[in-house]
C-alpha cells in the first residue's frame, strides 16, 4: 500500500529507510497476509524475547529482571518443539526495533528502522520466521506507535529526532480522554505527535516494512487507548495483516468503540471478569456469563477478540491465587470459550511472578519441562481445540460454582470450587448432545451418559474442569 505524504515527510522516510538491513523489493513486501478469519484457529503463545530462550543454551537465572537477561531470536528458535508441543500454533515475540537503555521489553524505541541487536540480527529473525512458518505457526510482532523510549539527553539518534515531533510532556489525567492520547505514558515515554500527518505517515510505513521485510503473520499493538481512534485504520491497513490491540480497561463500554478502527481488540473485559470468577472467587459464573452479553452489546463481533488469563502487564494468576485447579480452569476458558486465546509463557511451568518485572520470569531456568503438569494439562486442552471446527456455544450452564460451554463436539464443565472439590454437578444439555450419548472426561477419565430428558450428572475429580467427548 502506499501513501500520499509531504515532501518532507518522503526524506525523512528516504534517509530512515535506507538504514533497514537489506530491504525486499517492493512487490515482495506485499504477499498475501493472513486475516482474522485465518487466525480465529489459532492458540497464541506470548512470550518476552529477551525471557524465553538463549542462544549458548544456559540455564543460569537472571539477578536483574529490569534488565536484559540474553534472550535472543536464535534462542527461540531452538525451542520452538517445545512450543508446538502443547498445541501452539502461533507466537507472539517482543517488540524488535532499537531501544533506550534497559528496555529489554522491546516498547522504548529509539530508531524504528534499526533492530534490537540484543535479540539477534537481521538473518537470525528471519531463521526464527521461516522455522516457525516450517511448522505451520504463524508469528505475531509486538508493535509500538505511540511513543518512544526515554531520554534525558535529547533525541539524537531517534526516528522521530526533534523535541517539536512529540506531544508537550505531560501528566495523563485518566478522566481525560484528550489527555490519555496526547500526554506521556509513565511520565517518561516521549508522546509521538500523530495529529502531525508526517509521523503518521512514518509511523504506517515503518510497520509495513516490518510486515513486509520479515513475513509477520499479525502485530499485536501496544498502548492503542493512547491514540486518537481514527488513527488506528490506516496503521492497521498499512500493516496488512491480523492486528490485535490493547486497550487497558475493563469496561466494555469504553472498550467497543475501538474496534470500529481495529477489529481484533485484546478482551480486557473478560480479563477482569475471569479474575473475579477464578482469581478472587468473588463472584459467581453469572460474570462470566453476563460479561459476553455486555461484550456483544459493545463490540461488532466477539468472535475476534484475544482472550487471556495472564500476560506481561499484570501481576500472574498464581501470584494472587496458588490453587492450580483454579488456573486449570480458567487456562480452559482462554483455550476454549469464545475468542482467540493467547497463553503467556511460563504459565506451564507454573510461573507466580507478581508485578512488572516480577511477572517476567526467564524460562529456560525451567530447563523446558515438557513432563510438567501443566504442560501437559495445557497440550491435552489443546488437543480439542485442534481437533475442532471452533464451533462455540457458550451458556449451556450457568450456575454459581459451575459452568458449562460446547466447543465442537466437546462439553467443556468449569468449576470454581477449587482444589480437592468432588461436588456433584447437573444440568440440560438438551438440544445440544442426544439422549443416550455416552461422554468421557479427557482430563480425569470421568464418564457419564445423558439422560432420557437431557441431564448429564457427574462428580468433579479434585475441583478439575471436564472436558466432554463421545466415549
Amino acid at each position: 500500500m502506499k501513501f500520499s505524504i509531504s515532501l518532507s515527510a518522503a526524506i525523512v522516510l528516504f534517509a530512515a529507510a535506507t538504514s533497514l538491513a537489506s530491504p525486499l523489493p517492493q512487490q515482495q513486501r506485499y504477499a498475501k497476509r493472513a486475516t482474522s478469519d485465518d487466525w480465529k484457529s489459532k492458540a497464541i503463545y506470548q512470550l518476552l524475547t529477551d525471557r524465553f530462550g538463549r542462544a549458548d543454551d544456559s540455564t543460569s537465572n537472571c539477578s536483574n529482571l529490569s534488565n536484559y537477561c540474553g534472550g535472543t531470536y536464535e534462542g527461540i528458535t531452538k525451542h520452538l518443539d517445545y512450543i508446538s508441543g502443547m498445541g501452539f500454533d502461533a507466537i507472539w515475540i517482543s517488540p524488535i526495533p532499537k531501544n533506550s537503555d534497559g528496555g529489554y521489553h522491546g516498547y522504548w524505541a529509539t530508531d524504528f528502522y534499526q533492530l534490537n541487536s540484543n535479540f539477534g540480527d537481521e538473518s537470525q529473525l528471519k531463521t526464527l520466521i521461516q522455522a516457525a512458518h516450517e511448522r505451520g505457526m504463524y508469528v505475531m510482532l509486538d508493535v509500538v506507535a505511540n511513543h518512544a523510549g526515554p531520554t534525558s539527553n535529547g533525541y539524537s539518534g531517534y526516528t522521530f529526532g526533534d523535541a517539536s515531533l512529540y506531544h508537550p510532556k505531560c501528566t495523563i489525567d485518566y478522566n481525560d480522554q484528550t489527555s490519555i492520547e496526547q500526554c506521556w505514558v509513565a511520565d517518561e515515554l516521549p508522546d509521538i505527535d500523530t495529529e502531525n500527518s508526517d509521523n503518521v505517515a512514518i509511523l504506517n510505513d515503518i510497520v509495513s516494512g516490518w510486515v513486509g521485510n520479515y513475513s509477520f503473520d499479525g502485530i499485536r499493538i501496544d498502548t492503542v487507548k493512547h491514540i486518537r481512534k481514527d488513527f488506528w485504520t490506516g496503521y492497521a491497513e498499512a500493516a496488512g495483516v491480523f492486528a490485535t490491540g490493547e486497550v487497558f480497561n475493563g469496561d466494555p463500554a469504553y472498550v467497543g468503540p475501538y474496534q470500529k478502527y481495529l477489529p481484533p481488540l485484546i478482551n480486557y473485559p473478560m480479563y477482569y471478569a475471569l479474575n473475579d470468577v477464578f482469581v478472587s472467587k468473588s463472584k459467581g459464573f453469572s460474570r462470566i456469563s453476563e460479561m459476553l452479553g455486555s461484550n456483544r452489546n459493545a463490540f461488532e463481533d466477539t468472535s475476534v477478540l484475544t482472550t487471556f488469563v495472564d500476560n506481561h502487564d499484570n501481576p500472574r494468576f498464581l501470584n494472587s491465587q496458588s490453587d492450580k485447579a483454579l488456573f486449570k480452569n480458567a487456562l480452559t476458558y482462554v483455550l476454549l470459550g469464545e475468542g482467540i486465546p493467547i497463553v503467556y509463557y511460563g504459565s506451564e511451568q507454573g510461573f507466580s511472578g507478581g508485578a512488572d518485572p516480577a511477572n517476567r520470569e526467564v524460562l529456560w531456568t525451567a530447563n523446558y519441562d515438557t513432563s510438567s503438569d501443566l504442560y501437559q494439562f495445557i497440550k491435552t486442552v489443546n488437543s480439542v481445540r485442534m481437533k475442532s471446527n471452533k464451533t462455540v456455544y457458550m451458556d449451556i450452564y450457568v450456575g454459581d460454582n459451575a459452568y458449562a460451554f460446547k466447543h465442537g463436539d466437546a462439553l467443556v464443565v468449569l468449576n470454581n470450587y477449587g482444589s480437592g472439590s468432588t461436588n456433584q454437578v447437573s444440568f440440560s444439555v438438551s438440544g445440544k448432545f442426544d439422549s443416550g450419548a455416552s461422554l468421557m472426561d479427557i482430563v480425569s477419565n470421568i464418564t457419564t451418559t445423558v439422560s432420557s430428558d437431557g441431564t448429564v450428572t457427574f462428580n468433579l475429580k479434585d475441583g478439575l474442569p471436564a472436558i466432554f467427548t463421545s466415549a
